[in-house]
């Protein structure tokens, strides 16, 4: 530890040019944040010439008596105590299909024949949402999931003596929806980094999933949209006693907010 700072000392030393040459190295040691969320803001402001460096908690200047107010009053701008925040994310997701179709069905016998004409139309509609919220120190990272374990039936064939065997197994899969964020706070903005995911069991069985990873920004108590999906598909069909046609689409949508908890 002597040896870095004395290595320290000789480097701020050697950087300032003659002007600083009798001014002393100042130490102020941080009481809140760590130094490499402060020093990005504060190197800016010092003076051509001027020597800054960090140690730990500390931060290492060489610079003119007036250049030194201003840094200080710059430092207790920035050295703030952390705050806590409440990150909510909401995942949406809705789908709408309708579908109609007309055939023919009937009978035909010796003396005698019925057909019947058949018709009809339907539609549906389908949404689910999730909302998930997590506490975090500002500038620290957090992860919240919430799902379950789903039982899937395996089937294996392995050798044996009389020739291949079935081996009945089962897995679990892990299904849910969750999301990790990093945030940072610059006055009453918050910029943040963010993964959220979401699953479901679809009515075939598939496991569908979305996913988004981006880094927003924007005020305290709103809102921010993150990104969301839309998707459209029609189908038609056509056979000797019938015709059909159905159509469907699906939307979905991520949301973030970040609150500051007094």
């Amino acid at each position: 530890m002597r040896w870095s700072s004395a290595c320290l000392l000789t480097a701020l030393t050697a950087a300032a040019p003659a002007a600083f040459a009798e001014g002393r190295l100042e130490i102020i040691t941080l009481r809140h944040r760590p130094a490499e969320q402060i020093v990005p803001a504060l190197r800016p402001l010092v003076e051509p010439g001027g020597a800054l460096s960090t140690l730990d908690d500390k931060i290492l200047l060489r610079v003119s008596p007036a250049n030194l107010a201003e840094l200080r009053a710059a430092l207790d701008a920035l050295d703030t105590p952390l705050r806590r925040l409440v990150v909510s994310v909401r995942q949406d997701r809705s789908s709408e299909g309708q579908g109609g179709g007309v055939g023919l069905s009937g009978r035909l016998e010796p003396g005698h024949s019925r057909f019947r004409l058949e018709g009809g139309a339907g539609q549906y509609r389908q949404a689910e949402g999730v909302s998930q919220q997590v506490q975090v120190v500002e500038g620290g990272r957090a992860l919240i999931r919430v799902g379950q374990s789903l039982p899937v039936a395996m089937r294996e064939w392995r050798p044996g003596p009389g020739g291949w065997q079935p081996v009945e197994s089962v897995r679990y899969t892990d299904v849910g929806s969750g999301f990790l964020a990093s945030p940072q706070l610059i006055g009453e903005r918050v910029s943040i980094e963010i993964a959220p995911d979401m699953e479901r069991v679809g009515a075939s069985g598939v496991i569908e999933t979305s996913r988004l990873a981006t880094m927003v920004s924007g005020r305290l108590g709103e809102w921010i949209p993150l990104g969301g999906t839309q998707a459209d598909a029609s189908r038609g069909s056509q056979g000797t006693v019938g015709v059909g046609r159905d159509s469907r689409s699906s939307q979905a949508g991520v949301w973030l907010r970040v609150d500051v908890v007094e």
